[in-house]
């Protein structure tokens, strides 16, 4: 009788130890799954805006192709600062990740005298688009290229006013003064719209816009004097760049889909095919609708765009 209690206790010790092995492959399985549950996405600015509309145009598509919800969490609270930091100090799980730009980011760190995290503190998992600013003369401007304003600046400092929609824009209007030795008057505004609305009032002479009001700028007859990118945007070719006419103002931003440091590199995987997927249709087509350029660089692409980027905006941080 003894003999055979111990065979059974045998046999059901096998028994437990085969179930916990396929319990522990069952829970394996689940955990390799990437996404298993929703996943949130901080926007470091309100709803309704740029940074938003990318967002949105981004993750929709995503939550269809990984079939777990992507919930869109909009924080733009002290320029995006507060929503950055959660980002920054989130769980390296996958779940919580962000959208906001290289310009936005480097404001944000460099840009701070006690910054609670830095640019090394995130996971730059892809760009979503590409953009710059354009330089803008007003409606009637008695100048006709980028030489006449140029000449009449240096000879008349601080008297050519230059409208800029936020404090994000100072860099450019910056490194515009530097590359032309000019010295302007900022008007500062509260978005886009309200400079472009002086510009056609003829009440600045000159503003500084996001690539977006390209096109409203050539319905208007407005004369737009350059891009700060390296290379013209691929929707307008006929728009130079300030490199192609000898001045060094390049300033290029692109919106990122980011998480905290450390997330996996095969659930970062998951989300850059999802991407590429997106990107090949509605991804791409809703982006173009919210008339921003599409613009996708992953791993080693990006990563030597923002080593270019962050080490200009530091040194641009550092000196002012």
């Amino acid at each position: 009788m003894k003999g055979k209690r111990n065979m059974l206790f045998a046999v059901m010790a096998c028994i437990g130890m085969v179930g916990a092995v396929f319990a522990s492959g069952a829970t394996e399985t689940a955990n390799a799954a990437y996404p298993n549950k929703e996943v949130n996405v901080i926007v470091i600015a309100n709803a309704g805006g740029g940074t938003d509309a990318i967002a949105r145009a981004v993750t929709n598509p995503l939550e269809k192709t990984l079939g777990k919800p992507f919930v869109v969490v909009n924080n733009g609270t002290a320029g995006g600062l507060v929503a950055s930091e959660d980002i920054a100090h989130a769980a390296p799980d996958g779940y919580t990740l962000g959208v906001f730009s290289n310009t936005d980011v480097a404001s944000l760190t460099y840009g701070q005298k006690s910054p609670t995290f830095s640019v090394d503190d995130f996971t730059y998992i892809a760009t979503l688009n590409t953009t710059g600013d354009i330089l803008v003369l007003k409606k009637g401007s008695s100048f006709s290229s980028i030489e006449e304003l140029v000449a009449y600046a240096k000879a008349n400092p601080g008297k050519v006013t230059i409208g800029l929609p936020s404090p994000a824009q100072e860099m450019t209007r910056a490194l515009f003064e530097k590359a032309t030795g000019t010295k302007l008057t900022q008007v500062m505004y509260g978005g886009g719209n309200k400079v472009f609305a002086d510009i056609l009032g003829g009440h600045v002479e000159m503003g500084v816009l996001g690539a977006k009001f390209i096109k409203q700028a050539e319905e208007q007859n407005v004369n737009i004097l350059g891009v700060t990118l390296e290379s013209p945007l691929s929707p307008f070719p006929e728009v130079p760049t300030f490199k192609s006419q000898g001045y060094d103002i390049i300033n290029p931003a692109s919106r990122m889909l980011v998480g905290p440091k450390g997330i996996p590199q095969e659930k970062i995987d998951v989300l850059v095919k999802a991407l590429q997927t997106g990107f090949q249709g509605e991804m791409k087509t809703t982006i173009e609708a919210t008339g921003e350029v599409p613009y996708l660089a992953t791993g080693a692409d990006l990563r030597k765009f923002l080593e270019s980027d962050f080490a200009m905006r530091k040194t641009y941080y550092q000196g002012n």
